[in-house]
């Protein structure tokens, strides 16, 4: 396996994740192979990425993106990279990887998006789990610059410096996580915040407006400036102390699922999907707001590049 950066990478899966992943390689100078079985997902993705790359001026990028709807017909000689963007499903992934590690060449790095199985587990069916890694991209995948890179328990030292330096080529910021653990760190995270959050409009102590404008317009502001472990040097470790064990016994921690989420779910409420969710999304004004929400996160981006992220302590 050469450490000089790939050109070429296979995905597996044409949903908004792959689609938007496709979008980052090539916008890097890959030359990306989009795997797609269901005809419906790959049309939708073609529409998408003619108006995407039109609207962010990377009409270059188009044209290193090749659709095909079986892995057969990938040129798998030259893949240096293949990353599978399948649903959650063990089993079908342990499916798909089979069949990759069979057309793949000895020197492919095989990669799963998985955002809450364990690398190990999902990269199992592998003959040789050296070249397994975990690749999570966050949405939208070529706007986002954080990418999660995690170790399996065999991954090689060099399958993952290759990793990192072709993602930092991309302009990507890659996260390490060391050991191989469910949800990696940016979903473990979230989904503490989270439990918390639903915990509170559960008890009817905030309101779902309330709780996002407080995160918006308060932690969450500093956070794309300083991260939350540097945040606390800055703002003192005894009082953080003191706030913590006053604070976390209080803490809801109840393993199931909270009740509000349960119940949307359970009444077919989907979130944009469905046009109901916590808010309302009316489809008269759905797409203009979801445009803006693109534009807001692009616009932040930039901001924070100019001033030199990442920023490390």
């Amino acid at each position: 396996m050469s450490k000089k950066p790939g050109q070429r990478v296979v995905l597996v899966g044409a949903g908004r994740m792959g689609a938007d992943m496709a979008l980052a390689f090539a916008k890097g100078g890959w030359h990306c192979s989009v795997v797609e079985t269901a005809t419906a997902n790959l049309e939708r993705a073609k529409s998408y990425w003619q108006a995407e790359t039109h609207r962010l001026g990377w009409d270059q990028a188009l044209t290193r993106l090749s659709c095909h709807s079986d892995l057969v017909d990938v040129e798998w000689g030259s893949v240096d990279l293949v990353i599978e963007v399948i649903p959650e499903n063990l089993a079908l992934k342990h499916s798909l990887l089979a069949s990759i590690d069979e057309l793949a060449n000895d020197n492919t790095v095989i990669a799963t998006n998985t955002s809450s199985l364990r690398i190990t587990e999902v990269t199992s069916v592998l003959k040789d789990p050296q070249r397994a890694i975990g690749m999570h991209f966050g949405v939208p995948a070529h706007i986002l610059p954080a990418v999660e890179v995690t170790r399996g328990n065999s991954t090689s030292d060099l399958t993952l410096d290759t990793v990192l330096e072709w993602l930092e080529s991309l302009g990507k910021v890659p996260v390490v996580v060391q050991r191989d653990i469910p949800g990696q760190i940016i979903n473990r995270l979230q989904h503490a915040m989270y439990r918390e959050i639903y915990h509170l409009i559960d008890e009817g102590i905030a309101t779902p407006r309330d709780i996002d404008r407080a995160v918006r317009f308060g932690f969450g502001l500093k956070y794309s400036v300083v991260g939350p472990v540097a945040s606390r040097d800055i703002h003192g470790l005894p009082v953080h102390l003191a706030v913590s064990s006053q604070l976390y016994p209080t803490l809801h921690n109840d393993p199931a699922p909270p009740k509000i989420l349960s119940k949307l779910v359970e009444e077919g409420h989907k979130g944009v999907l469905t046009g109901q969710g916590f808010y309302s999304w009316p489809p008269e004004t759905c797409s203009e707001r979801m445009q803006q929400f693109a534009l807001l996160m692009e616009e932040q981006v930039k901001r924070i590049r100019k001033l030199g992220e990442p920023m490390d302590f």
